[in-house]
Parts: C-alpha cells; sequence; structure tokens
C-alpha cells in the first residue's frame, strides 16, 4: 500500500516538474488575450475532465474575474459547458451525444472566443467535433490531454500533452495546470484602459465651472461611446482638473455628487466608469496631480489593474494631452470642430471631432496604439 502511495506521487511529482514551459505560457497569453477584449472562455470536457472544466471556470471567475469586477466595474466571461446539464441531457437524447458541445458553441460562440478543452485519456467524438467547429468558425482552440492526442491536435492551435497513459495522472497534471494559470491571471490579467477629461469630453464645458448636477449636461453620443469601448474590453476611467474646489467655488462633496450622478447616468445606459481621479488644486499650488502633470494617470495606475502598454488619453486641451505624453499613453485631442490648423501646435497621435469620433477611430483598422511616443499630430478623417 506504502509503496504504491509512493510510486503515485513519484510519477506525479515528475510530471508537474516537467512542465512544458512555452506550452503553458503560450496557452496563458491565449485566456488573457481573450479575456482582455471581453470575448468569452468557452470550458469543456467529460467525465473527471468535466469536473475539472468546472473547476478552472469557478477559479477564473471568483481570482481574476473577481478582482477586475471589483475595481474595474465589470467582469470577465467564462463559461463551463458541462455544468448546463439540462443542455447536455437534451442534446444527447434528442440529437446526438457527438454534438453536446458543438450544439451550444454554435448557438452562443463567436470568433475570437477561446474553447479549452480537457481530456484525460483518448478524446472522445463530443470533444473532437468541439475542437472542428470551433476551429473553422474562427474560435481560438486550446487543448489540454493525455495519451494519444489524435484529431485534438489537428484542430488545436495549441496542444498541451500530458506525457502519461494513466488517467489519474493526467487528471492530477490538468488540476495543477489550472492552478497555475488561475494564480497567475489573478496576479497578471490586466485590462486596457481608455482616460478621458471630464468638461468638454463627457459633458458640455461652462467658463464659470459646473457647480450643481443642475447644470451638468451631457455631450451627445457620450454614452454610446464608452458603451462600445467597455464591449471591447477597455477601462474607462475619468482624469479632471477641479480648480473650482481649490478656489472654494464648490466643495468636494459637491463634486462627488455630482460625479455620483453622472456614473449613474451612464451606467443606466450600459457605460461603465470605471473610476473617476480629480485634482482640487489651482494651477499656483504647483501639485503634481494637476493636468499637464501626469499624477492621477500615475495613481490609477497603482490602484487598477489597467494595462499600461495599451493606454489611451482622450482629452480637450493640450494640457491633457500632455499629461497622456509623459505616461507614454496614446493620446487624442478632441477638436469640436476646430479647424486642423488651430491646433497646429498640439502634438497628439490623434485627432477627432468629438468623442463618438474618437472611439470609431480607436476601434478602427487606422489606429495604431503607441506608434511613437512623441505625438504625431495625425488628424482623423472623422474630424
Amino acid at each position: 500500500m506504502t509503496k504504491t502511495i509512493e510510486a503515485y506521487l513519484t510519477k506525479a511529482s515528475k510530471l508537474t516538474a516537467s512542465v512544458e514551459q512555452s506550452a503553458f505560457y503560450t496557452i496563458l497569453d491565449e485566456i488573457k488575450r481573450v479575456l482582455k477584449r471581453r470575448h468569452t472562455v468557452f470550458i469543456i470536457g467529460n467525465g473527471t475532465s468535466a469536473a475539472t472544466a468546472c473547476h478552472f471556470a469557478n477559479d477564473l471567475m471568483k481570482n481574476a474575474g473577481g478582482i477586475i469586477a471589483g475595481k474595474l466595474g465589470f467582469g470577465i466571461k467564462v463559461i463551463a459547458l458541462p455544468e448546463n446539464m439540462p443542455f447536455f441531457t437534451a442534446v444527447s437524447n434528442d440529437i446526438c451525444l457527438e454534438q453536446t458541445y458543438t450544439q451550444y458553441l454554435r448557438a452562443y460562440a463567436s470568433a475570437g472566443d477561446l474553447v479549452m478543452i480537457f481530456s484525460s485519456g483518448t478524446p472522445h467524438r463530443n470533444l473532437i467535433e468541439a475542437a472542428k467547429f470551433s476551429y473553422t468558425r474562427g474560435l481560438r482552440v486550446v487543448s489540454i490531454t493525455g495519451q494519444v492526442p489524435g484529431t485534438l491536435e489537428e484542430n488545436s492551435h495549441v496542444l498541451y500533452h500530458i506525457g502519461s497513459s494513466i488517467p489519474e495522472h493526467v487528471e492530477d497534471m490538468q488540476e495543477f495546470l489550472c492552478h497555475s494559470w488561475a494564480i497567475l491571471l489573478r496576479e497578471e490579467l490586466t485590462q486596457p484602459v481608455v482616460f478621458l477629461d471630464r468638461d468638454g469630453v463627457i459633458n458640455e464645458d461652462r467658463p464659470d465651472y459646473i457647480k450643481s448636477w443642475n447644470e451638468f449636461n451631457f455631450l451627445p453620443g457620450v454614452a454610446d461611446a464608452i458603451n462600445k469601448l467597455n464591449e471591447k474590453g477597455y477601462a474607462v476611467v475619468v482624469v479632471t482638473n477641479q480648480s473650482a474646489i481649490g478656489q472654494k467655488i464648490i466643495s468636494e462633496e459637491t463634486l462627488e455628487e455630482i460625479h455620483k450622478r453622472m456614473c449613474e447616468a451612464l451606467l443606466q445606459q450600459g457605460a461603465i466608469i470605471s473610476k473617476i481621479y480629480y485634482c482640487p488644486h489651482t494651477s499656483s499650488e504647483n501639485c503634481t496631480c494637476r493636468k499637464p502633470q501626469n499624477g492621477l494617470i500615475t495613481k490609477a495606475f497603482d490602484e487598477l489593474p489597467l494595462d499600461m502598454e495599451n493606454g489611451i488619453l482622450i482629452g480637450d486641451r493640450l494640457t491633457d494631452i500632455e499629461a497622456g505624453l509623459k505616461s507614454s499613453l496614446t493620446t487624442i485631442l478632441l477638436t469640436h470642430g476646430r479647424k486642423h490648423r488651430d491646433i497646429i501646435k498640439a502634438t497628439p497621435h490623434y485627432s477627432a471631432r468629438d468623442l463618438t469620433g474618437a472611439v470609431q477611430l480607436i476601434l478602427s483598422d487606422e489606429f495604431k496604439p503607441n506608434i511613437n511616443k512623441e505625438g504625431i499630430c495625425k488628424v482623423s478623417q472623422l474630424l
């Protein structure tokens, strides 16, 4: 008995000590890519591997998903298909067992989503058919399997082959891999971010400051533009100078009430503001947070799970652009119809007429983030 356990643990230890580094990190990157873009991770398996699929989905949603949702206001999309037993049994009985996962993916999956397949032994036809369907429909396919991969290898973009013919060892290794990925995603998963100035970008600016919610008026199309960014995985963070506080024109409590109602109004239309950072100081106070300084942006990166390599700033003033450039963000200057010659001294990477135009630009093939850090003042055709 003791020798049997020792032999089992010895083999399991050898498997965990011989992780295929390349495949491991490639799969990690596949998961990150999908979650960053707010695509969906579908996880499938049979038998014990079905339980592994459910376990992994739970770990991703609870750990990495909990952090993203708690700090940015939107979650990640992970679905373990074996959990939907009514659908599984209906398809098995009324159509055929081989189509159980394919039917679900046909109904709910889209190009760019990720399908993760767990198999401890020779893959069943329902896994093979799901892999074939996904591979030919523009989904990414990752397989983690033991024994001879067979047809799964032909229809997988990445395959992790666990070198054991003993199902229990393969299942142990799958759990080890899933726990490792979940831990790394909890620590490393970040979302791309768009920083927005407030006045002149989200709402109409006023020369005498916005002193109450009654004076706050959204610019046209703002909620829809922010919603489109959220749908593509962008966190939206507001960074705004509010010197009216330093000048004793309004209190911080009043400003926070305005921001609370602003966020609530946007949320009712499906648009999520992850957080608002504001500078209360006047220009004479020489603080590090008032734009064109980049203290607000730096604080956001310190506090939130944001991707520093894929940051964008949209503002309507040159001070906004300067703050963005200091943080190596891709910058977009809003012109509100001003002619190009009126902003020739600006150094943004791009310009657009308004927030709607800026978002159209970001989501277009024309947009190239971080094309250079100095700014190039490329004026979008959306002006």
